[in-house]
This record gives C-alpha cells, structure tokens and sequence, in this order.
C-alpha cells in the first residue's frame, strides 16, 4: 500500500490547482495502485498563504511532514516544473532510501534560463515516471518523459443539454500582465452584440493577486455595453464547473476555464497569454482561429467570438477520446 504525498499548488484558492487535488483523490487507486493513500499536507489557509516568515516556515514544515510520512512524492498537475526552487529543492534534499518522485500531469518549462532548464533536466532524470500534460513538453525533454493529459481529466464532468446552456461565462486573469482597459476594451467590443446573461467568473480567488476584484471592476466598466452581467468567484469544484457546464460558450483567459469547457463539450475561445494555453490548445486540435494571443479587437477576433456562441463545437480531439487516452497514460504499472 503506497503512502502518496501530492505535491502541487494546493492551498492557494486556484480553481485548477484545487481540482487536480480533487482529481487525483478520486482516482489514487488508478494512479498507484490498490490501497494507495493519498495526502497534501497543505495547513490552513491563514498559515499556508502567508506571505512573511510564517508562511515560509509553514511550508517548510508541510514539506518535512510529507518526506517523512510518504515513500512516494508525486508532483501532481499545473506548471510545477519551470525551475526547480524552494520546497521542490528541498524536497529533492530530503529524498530517503526507497523513496521515489514522480511527476503527473505537469507542463515543463518554458524556461527562464539555459541554468533552469538544466536544473529541471537533472531533477526528472531521478524520477520513477514522468508524464506530462502536453506534447509540447515531451518535446522538450523527449526521454523519459511520456505524455499524458491535464489531471483535470479524472474528473467527472457533466453533460448539459445545448438547450439548457444559456449564458455566457468569461474568466479573465490578473496575470496575463495586460492592464484592465485592455481587456475592458476587447471584452466591449465582443459584447455589443451579445444579448446572453453573462457571467464573469473569477477562477483565482485568492486574496492578493486573484481574479475576483478584477473581474468586479471589468464589471463595472463593462456595464454600459451589457446591462445583465453577474460577477461570480470559485467556492465548490462542483458549483464552479456547473457554471462552465450550463454556458453556451466560455471566453477564457485562464488554463482551466478552456479545459474545463472543453471537457463539458462547450465551445471556447480561448485568449491566450501563457505559452501553457496554446501548448493545450495544440493537444485537442482547437482551430487557430479560436486561440487569440492578443487583446485586439480585430474581425478574426469578433468573428471567433460570434461563432462560438452557435453553440458548435469543433475540437480535432473529441473529449472522451482525451479522457480515455489520460487515464491510460496515469495509470499505475504494478511491474
């Protein structure tokens, strides 16, 4: 029976993060075999978010807490493996004696240096397995790495009826570093012909440096062109995903509110700002003309925007096939 500590961005109020936790939970026994358990040790959020001494100390102390108790760290989803820093080198320092890591669902890089590519180089060739969630990253490191899929994918997502989707759910991000009049300004000229209810769903709650005051502000400023516009922030997996579920189309400036409508089969434009959101975008075959890298109000753009709300769907990976081919992927080999 294997003791799994689950390392990942946990703790910090993301969507994203707290659904791979979610996700991997739920599947511990595909993921490590019959009887595995599973914990994050992550403290409470007061503890865990500090952003002083005290939190640094906690973190610490969730990182001991794991290398003593587990025989199996597994870093598990998102952007974990751009650089190896902080709680991942210690962790590597703390390494025991039968004690393996492994890295799922991760992306690598792009990285910030030739010194921390070779860092996350030196840091997976020790791993028992490595499968990542884009073909991207394979191709940066082509052995021994094995591509998998986003951890998004264990989750159960539910299928809505097309006639009962009927609004329109846009998630921005306070880290695409594009100030807030430019989105208002793309966001204004894709609304003025939208008459859906729309809701601006904050997927990054956190306190400092989330999504959720952003999105009130875009609301405010986005009033004039839309009188029905709802500000809503991530609470339950369950209720953010019903949200993404229900819509007839998400606009989304953050990873998981693409992938997540992909995964419920609802079309989405995605805007990207993070080389992560094309990688994935490339992964299921989303056409070009839906994947926007800039804020700009241009006719491809509104022409992208109007088709998604036909409610059409047009992935070149179906998502059951994406779900079937991840779970194969993460799945425990006994030998």
């Amino acid at each position: 029976m294997r003791r799994v500590h689950a390392v990942g961005y946990y703790g910090w109020d993301n969507f994203g993060d707290e659904l791979f936790r979610a996700a991997i939970q739920r599947n511990r026994e595909v993921l490590w075999g019959k009887g595995a358990r599973v914990r994050s040790f992550v403290a409470p959020r007061v503890l865990h978010q500090n952003l002083g001494p005290v939190g640094r100390a906690t973190r610490i102390v969730e990182t001991l807490l794991g290398a003593v108790w587990a025989d199996t760290v597994a870093l598990c989803g998102g952007s974990v493996l751009e650089d190896v820093r902080g709680t991942q080198r210690l962790r590597g320092r703390l390494q025991k004696r039968g004690q393996s890591i492994e890295a799922l669902g991760v992306s690598l890089g792009p990285w910030r240096s030739p010194d921390a590519r070779e860092r996350v180089r030196k840091y997976i060739s020790g791993m028992r397995r490595v499968v990542v969630r884009d073909s991207a990253s394979q191709e940066r490191f082509p052995d021994p790495v094995v591509v998998g899929g986003d951890l998004a994918a264990l989750y159960p997502m539910p299928t809505i009826p097309r006639e009962e989707r009927n609004h329109l759910t846009i998630c921005v991000s306070r880290d695409s570093r594009a100030s807030i009049e430019d989105v208002a300004s793309l966001l204004r000229a894709l609304l003025a012909d939208v008459s859906l209810p729309v809701k601006l769903l904050a997927l990054n709650v956190r306190r400092s440096h989330g999504d959720l005051e952003w999105s009130r502000e875009l609301g405010d400023r986005l009033s004039a062109v839309h009188g029905d516009i709802e500000v809503l922030g991530f609470e339950t997996l369950d209720q953010t995903i019903d949200v993404i579920a229900r819509s007839r189309a998400v606009w989304s400036q953050r990873l998981h509110g693409v992938i997540v409508a992909y995964l419920c089969d609802v079309p989405v434009l995605a805007l990207s700002h993070h080389q992560k959101i094309t990688d994935f975008a490339g992964d299921i075959g989303l056409p070009q003309r839906y994947l926007r890298d800039s804020l700009t109000a241009d006719e491809e753009t509104r022409e992208a925007a109007s088709r998604t709300l036909d409610g059409r769907t047009e992935w070149g990976v179906s998502p059951d096939t994406y779900r079937a081919s991840t779970i194969d992927a993460l799945r425990f080999d006994v030998r």
